[in-house]
């Protein structure tokens, strides 16, 4: 089997970061910890690890993506896993890939989010296709927060099976939730203010509505119990922090006036085009709408 290097960006302390090394350790031919502010306890620790090489960023790393292009210079092998440090690899992954590896370019992998304490099975958090493993010639990485790389030659996808999937250990409470999205939408409103695009009321309500009802209704989060509600209310607020994060940016001087009406007419639209089986009557509203 070709040479494999897995490549895991971390700062603080992660809580499963030593399950994450024990689950590929027999797999790859070293683990490269790219060190964006790692505790000094964590340090020594990961030191004393076989096959484990630091690699120190002195920058600010407000998101993965913006150095993921850049980690794969710091590998010795053609091949480069990358994992995040809540992601746990199986044994029958591993299986797949060494039985294929050969012969693909890059495979995408299915991923099995805990959120909360449960494996969330729907609101188009399942299969959750990730491309991780990659020759490094054959993939790049944009610096934009949650995007999928640009690929290209002979990929393959794994069969999206529990035992096949990228365990990940996404938010285990509200409170990281929270700390993310607001990490993660200051630096979207960001770029609107730089890129000089307006991100207004208007788009919002549409955005968080649509994420809410396409999550918990048409992508049945219902079934993923109070969690799925939880979450499909939490992701349809995100949008919101994006908006007022853009406010802020510009000094809450924007050309645009808030209709608030616009929440309940866009709300009613929403729910009415995600709707499988509607009235005449809902037709007919949705219309004027």
């Amino acid at each position: 089997m070709e040479n494999i290097s897995a490549v895991i960006v971390v700062k603080d302390n992660p809580p499963f970061l030593q399950k994450v090394i024990d689950s590929v350790i027999d797999f790859v031919t070293e683990i490269v910890i790219v060190d964006i502010g790692i505790s000094p306890e964590l340090i020594g620790i990961l030191k004393k690890i076989r096959k484990v090489k630091l690699v120190k960023v002195d920058r600010q790393v407000p998101y993965v993506e913006i150095i993921r292009e850049k980690t794969k210079d710091f590998v010795k092998s053609d091949y480069v896993f990358f994992l995040d440090p809540d992601e746990i690899v199986t044994p029958k992954l591993k299986t797949i890939i060494k039985s294929h590896l050969v012969s693909y370019d890059f495979f995408k992998i299915p991923r099995k989010n805990i959120i909360f304490g449960r494996w969330i099975k729907h609101s188009r958090w399942w299969p959750d296709y990730q491309v991780r493993l990659f020759k490094k010639n054959k993939v790049k990485w944009p610096k934009i927060i949650h995007r999928q790389p640009k690929v290209s030659g002979h990929g393959f996808e794994v069969e999206a099976k529990e035992e096949f999937a990228l365990v990940h250990h996404n938010y285990r409470d509200i409170d990281e939730f929270l700390s993310k999205a607001k990490r993660y939408a200051k630096y979207e409103a960001q770029e609107f203010v730089d890129e000089k695009k307006e991100y207004g009321f208007s788009i919002t309500i549409k955005r968080s509505l649509n994420e809410f009802i396409s999550r918990y209704f048409a992508a049945k989060g219902y079934k993923d119990g109070k969690q799925g509600f939880v979450l499909a209310m939490l992701q349809m607020i995100y949008y919101f922090f994006v908006y007022f994060y853009y406010l802020e940016m510009k000094k809450f001087k924007t050309e645009e006036k808030i209709d608030e009406a616009d929440f309940f007419k866009n709300g009613l639209k929403e729910v009415l085009s995600w709707k499988p089986k509607t009235t005449l009557k809902e037709k007919l509203i949705k219309k004027l709408l």
